[in-house]
């Protein structure tokens, strides 16, 4: 009966130290993948978001009140500067214009009799021929009729302009944007008419944080892309920046420049500007997910006041096993981390499994 208990003891005994050993050797066996670092380059950005425009965006306005009797052009027609574009009923102000032509002229012919008069009556005033009554009311009369002349011409030239306004025109070299009336419409002065832009210039006018104003300067780059572009990716750089912070928003206006733009970009699309602040060679750089990070409370020995003080720490694999290092972080961008110190370059950071691993165990790195 003894030798049986002693014999089940021994196997309880084997089952357990071999359970033990399979767990050591789980633990020694804890796969990790690894991110080898070299030399990298990495950039900081200030991250901005506003609505590009064309670099001659120009809405239209109707100067006179009449109805819209032709439109010459649609939306995407490229047009030169004082095209027609639309005309508005005119036959009135033509009329007006023929009228005051003939008011003119005949002004015109009045003063011309009256100059003549005006040099006789003047040659017999100097003979003592006629008397300086007579004399001054052939002066006044031919003062009269230059007056009439300036009149009838300054009434030409508003019926002119009145007839020139029901000409809609393009104020320079681009492409119509939008037409917002049709044919026949009535068109009250004051109106939006069409919306004409220079094609393959664009630029955004975006605002900036009073604390990143030290960061920008004239021609930084910038990466613009549109959510509703999607996977295109453009370039442009800061073209002006304000002198002056807005008092109530505190923000400082700076304005895009970009300089690969095509027709796929529409004057009014909204995007998303990445202007680079900070431009880094020869770095080490390791992605931000494998860093782990701790926070520490400490007592100021001046004060005694406690703090929060953040710690960062990674794993790195070294002859086979893992080993925990606290490091010191720098800039960060697009999911990558400066380290300033606790890395070496061709160390092996831990990027997969760096949250089950312990210090001192035994890795095994997987492709």
């Amino acid at each position: 009966m003894l030798k049986q208990i002693l014999f089940f003891l021994l196997l309880v005994f084997t089952f357990i130290s071999c359970q033990q050993e399979e767990e050591k050797e789980e633990e020694k066996a804890v796969p990790v993948k690894i991110y080898k670092i070299s030399p990298e380059s990495i950039s900081s950005y200030i991250k901005l978001t506003g609505s590009v425009t064309a670099e001659n965006d120009a809405i239209i306005f109707s100067k006179i009140s009449e109805k819209l009797v032709n439109i010459n052009v649609k939306p995407g027609t490229r047009v030169k500067k004082d095209q027609v574009l639309a005309v508005q009923y005119n036959e009135t102000f033509k009329q007006a214009v023929e009228l005051s032509e003939a008011m003119v002229k005949s002004a015109q012919a009045q003063i011309d009799l009256m100059k003549q008069e005006f040099e006789r009556m003047e040659k017999l005033y100097n003979q003592k021929a006629v008397s300086q009554q007579q004399y001054d009311q052939t002066k006044t009369q031919k003062e009269t009729a230059e007056a009439g002349l300036e009149q009838a011409k300054s009434q030409l030239n508003q019926t002119r302009e009145q007839f020139e306004n029901s000409f809609i025109k393009a104020p320079f070299d681009g492409i119509v944007a939008a037409v917002f009336f049709e044919k026949d419409q009535m068109l009250p002065a004051g109106q939006p008419v069409m919306q004409i832009v220079t094609p393959g210039s664009m630029k955004a006018k975006l605002k900036i944080p009073s604390k990143d104003i030290r960061h920008i300067k004239i021609g930084q780059k910038a990466e613009i892309s549109f959510p509703s572009l999607k996977g295109e990716v453009y370039h442009g750089r800061v073209a002006e920046i304000n002198e002056a912070v807005d008092q109530i928003s505190k923000l400082l206006e700076i304005e895009i420049q970009i300089e690969d733009a095509d027709s796929k970009i529409k004057s009014g699309i909204f995007g998303e500007f990445r202007i680079e602040t900070i431009s880094l060679k020869d770095k080490i750089v390791i992605p931000e997910t494998a860093v782990l990070q701790q926070t520490e409370i400490v007592v100021n020995k001046k004060t005694g006041i406690q703090q929060s003080v953040k710690k960062y720490f990674v794993f790195i694999t070294k002859d086979g096993s893992a080993d925990l290092i606290e490091i010191k972080t720098g800039i960060s961008s697009n999911g990558r981390i400066e380290v300033t110190e606790g890395l070496n370059i061709s160390d092996s950071v831990v990027v997969v499994g760096q949250n089950v691993v312990r210090k001192g165990q035994t890795v095994n790195v997987v492709e």
